[in-house]
């Protein structure tokens, strides 16, 4: 075999190579998710937002707050929902965008654990018209007891 058959079959398989990797990136980019996790002293809160259409948007905030199996229970079984989410657009004011409802709530030996989530269109995202779009997720724990506990995710960034 000469150098230059060599060189014509190596080349064309890098070629061939470089744009299968090509292909993977843009297929694997559109499906991957933006999230965050960030911790407290006594609470986990997680938020993220995936693309899972051409205009639509999955979002969803998880929380555990640690407490005792006993107290998780009392704030489930008291009126009205125990939490409740916000998307926020994070500016010099920190502007409420959408709500996103509760979907489950559990109390666990941990604590209390919930998750909320939401299908939106690109604009309710959308939060600057500058195009540089902030958003967290607040989460409130009402607990008619004591008071209300408020939660914040980590800043996700757009594009989204």
């Amino acid at each position: 075999m000469d150098r230059q058959g060599v060189l014509r079959r190596v080349t064309r398989f890098g070629m061939l190579g470089l744009a299968a990797l090509g292909i993977m990136t843009v297929t694997t980019g559109a499906a991957e998710a933006k999230s965050t996790c960030s911790t407290g002293s006594k609470h986990v809160i997680c938020f993220s937002i995936n693309k899972i259409g051409t205009d639509q948007y999955a979002v969803h905030v998880g929380i555990d707050v640690k407490m005792s199996q006993q107290d998780a229970q009392a704030i489930i079984d008291q009126n009205g929902d125990p939490f409740d989410s916000w998307a926020m657009g994070a500016d010099w004011f920190d502007n409420a965008e959408f709500r996103i409802p509760l979907t489950w709530v559990r109390a666990g030996a941990n604590g209390l654990s919930a998750e909320f989530d939401i299908n939106v269109p690109y604009n309710a995202l959308d939060e600057d018209p500058d195009g540089g779009d902030e958003l967290y997720a607040r989460v409130r724990l009402f607990d008619q007891r004591t008071s209300t506990r408020t939660f914040k995710s980590n800043e996700l960034h757009s594009p989204f």
